[in-house]
């Protein structure tokens, strides 16, 4: 061999190296802050379905999520009533029970239920409407979702948001999104309201997320991933979000009251029950599972009934 030759096989060897060093490093930089190079799909089916409220003056409920929420009153019958939004799906039950308490404020439960609107458009619209009906309470940007904040008559928290692009939301290089709480810029979301009134909410509005004061993030978490098969996007000492399809979150969880609280009395107002919805696989895998750990639950037809490890009913449905 020459030595002009040897000199070129060095200084391949040499750059080969380098590239091996080098294209790790850079890929690690690039993930540990990266905008979300493989984004979640808006056409991703629905997760979370309707939610069930117990309340006890159902007239006065009903004409608030007619009123001020804007949905659509889908059925009334003895002591129950169904809203919708695009008049087929119902995203809420409100069951009266007359001598139903307060629940109290250091129990397990509904933190929020969170309607997802398509646009931020409609959100502006709502930022406008609720601060002149005199019932917004908070407002905040997440990073991937802005979002409004109010309570129901018998005080139950509600979040009306809307998702930024998909492709917008930055990832933690850990498997979620790097979120946060942060001031609202309400007069650039106003701007894209494009003046016009809001009507209530738009027909393809879906249940976006719950967030729920549980007891035990651990045991919350072994649940959640372990037996209903989500996975974890964010987590804290105090919080814990969990999602199915890369969403940043379909079930929120927190200790802000404490941990180890006790389950609500059963005649509490509040969360009766939410519904999930699964695949037909993922809804045998998670039959299977309650069944390894032991785990009590009723099954009728296509439903799971099951309460989590605060208490806190869920119905698991697959849609064909």
């Amino acid at each position: 061999m020459s030595v002009k030759n040897g000199k070129k096989t060095i200084i391949f060897i040499s750059l080969v190296i380098f590239l091996i060093v080098l294209i790790p490093f850079v890929l690690g930089m690039i993930k540990k802050n990266q905008v979300a190079m493989s984004s979640y799909d808006k056409t991703s089916p629905v997760r979370v379905g309707e939610v069930t409220l117990t309340v006890s003056d159902l007239t006065n409920m009903s004409g608030f999520y007619q009123g001020i929420i804007g949905l659509q009153l889908m059925k009334m019958e003895d002591n129950q009533a169904l809203f919708t939004a695009d008049g087929k799906t119902p995203l809420l039950v409100l069951e009266e029970e007359k001598d139903a308490v307060n629940r109290p404020i250091r129990t397990t439960g509904l933190y929020h239920f969170a309607l997802l609107l398509p646009d931020q458009k409609t959100l502006g619209q709502y930022l406008i409407h609720l601060s002149e009906a005199g019932y917004l309470e908070g407002a905040a940007d997440h990073q991937y979702s802005e979002a409004l904040y109010l309570t129901d008559p018998e005080g139950n928290g509600i979040e009306i948001y809307a998702d930024r692009p998909s492709n917008e939301w930055i990832k933690d290089g850990k498997g979620g999104y790097i979120g946060g709480t942060y001031q609202l810029d309400t007069l650039e979301l106003t701007k894209k309201s494009k003046s016009e009134k809001w009507s209530g909410l738009p027909a393809d509005t879906r249940m976006g997320h719950m967030h729920l004061q549980v007891t035990d993030l651990e045991k919350s978490e072994r649940f959640y991933v372990e037996v209903l098969g989500f996975n974890v996007v964010a987590k804290s000492d105090s919080h814990l979000f969990v999602s199915k399809d890369g969403y940043h979150h379909h079930i929120g969880m927190n200790i802000w009251a404490g941990k180890g609280i006790p389950s609500p009395p059963n005649n509490a107002k509040g969360l009766k029950h939410y519904s999930i919805f699964l695949t037909r696989t993922e809804w045998h895998e998670v039959k299977d599972n309650l069944i390894k750990k032991n785990i009590q639950f009723e099954e009728k037809e296509k439903t799971i009934k099951v309460n989590d490890p605060s208490g806190i009913g869920l119905q698991i449905t697959y849609k064909k």
